[in-house]
């Protein structure tokens, strides 16, 4: 996949918005707005008010206006063809991968959606080659993310320098760490740490909160009491690693992709 310029979006291998395009984007609904809410707040009975439960989002629609231009009945028929093909229903969901300075760090992002809703009209604008068309789609999963990856390296011979986390999701990272010695991690602007009592190489999986050595081995069990999975909340921060050997170098590598919602 190339990398978008600004202000211009892709879909199923379709780009929009090029500069002497067919199909500009005229606007975009839904990457700004938060997705509606799922509420499990309890109803009181005979009592003011609720009993506060969890909130989670539910899947986000975007909606996408399409203009598709035409110096030529040929020129927009083969628009309208592409345009069609691109968004037709009944495929697993696909990256909508867009790039529009002030979402996403300004950088290519991507939510995974699918076609759901085609709107427009044959009017005497279309009979001059011009239409504006809605299109709608629906991503199950809500959160947009960037379509790179980040690393931050750190060894117990240099220090990681200030990183900033820029989603708005706190990120849960994958770190590798290698030829440690019951390493210990700490992120040192938030003071958490996080310990294990192995020597050799072990991959840390933030999200499921497993802990595998370089056999795959599970050594979850091993985790070091009183250790927080490693997690970085919006905002900055600076890695810091301690092995007890310290005859040998020992690194980490954290790796993790942002999300917003």
């Amino acid at each position: 996949m190339g990398e978008l310029e600004e202000w211009t979006c892709e879909y199923s291998g379709l780009v929009i918005g090029s500069p002497d395009s067919a199909l500009s984007l005229a606007q975009v609904d839904g990457l700004l707005s938060l997705p509606d809410v799922r509420s499990s707040d309890l109803v009181l009975i005979q009592r003011e008010g609720r009993w506060p439960g969890d909130d989670i989002l539910d899947g986000r629609p975007v909606t996408l206006t399409i203009e598709v231009y035409g110096r030529t009945p040929e020129e927009f028929s083969t628009a309208w063809a592409a345009l069609t093909a691109a968004f037709r229903v009944g495929r697993p969901e696909l990256p909508f991968r867009f790039r529009f300075p002030g979402i996403a760090a300004g950088e290519s992002a991507f939510i995974k959606a699918r076609p759901r809703k085609r709107g427009g009209s044959i009017d005497l604008s279309f009979a001059y080659g011009v239409s504006t068309v809605p299109f709608e789609l629906y991503a199950t999963d809500p959160k947009i993310y960037a379509e790179s990856s980040r690393k931050v390296r750190v060894s117990t011979r240099t220090g990681s320098p200030v990183f900033t986390q820029r989603g708005s999701v706190p990120a849960r990272p994958i770190v590798e760490i290698t030829d440690a010695t019951n390493p210990v991690l700490t992120d040192e602007l938030t003071g958490q740490t996080f310990g294990i009592a192995y020597t050799g190489s072990v991959t840390v999986d933030g999200v499921a909160q497993i802990v595998r050595s370089s056999a795959g081995e599970d050594i979850t069990g091993l985790v070091t009491p009183g250790s927080v999975w490693p997690e970085y909340e919006a905002g900055n921060h600076r890695l810091k690693l301690v092995s007890e050997n310290s005859d040998v170098e020992a690194t980490a590598v954290a790796t993790w992709r942002e999300a917003w919602e």
